[in-house]
């Protein structure tokens, strides 16, 4: 069980990860793979994102993909969830 809370961690790390270097590349170049642009986290409008707002963007896309795997909607995410999750991500790649 530990392994799987270390894998699970570190899958959810990787996404917040890959999702934080796609901003950054997106960077200037419109609408992001997400549909939303950078600016959509300067809630203030003040012309820069501060680290709440930062912060907060990246909290809900943390929520949003916990919600895509947490399948049964029991507020977990379990071994055979993430199983079914990567299944279907590389199924979808095929």
């Amino acid at each position: 069980m530990k392994s799987f809370k270390i894998l699970f961690i570190s899958s959810l790390l990787l996404g917040l990860t890959q999702t934080a270097y796609a901003d950054h590349h997106e960077a200037g170049h419109g609408k992001e793979a997400h549909g939303h642009s950078w600016k959509d986290a300067d809630t203030n409008k003040d012309g820069a994102v501060s680290k709440d707002e930062f912060m907060a963007k990246q909290q809900a896309r943390a929520e949003k993909k916990f919600t895509k795997l947490d399948a049964n909607k029991d507020g977990k995410v379990d071994e055979a969830e993430v199983k079914a999750m990567h299944e279907k991500c590389n199924h979808s790649k095929k």
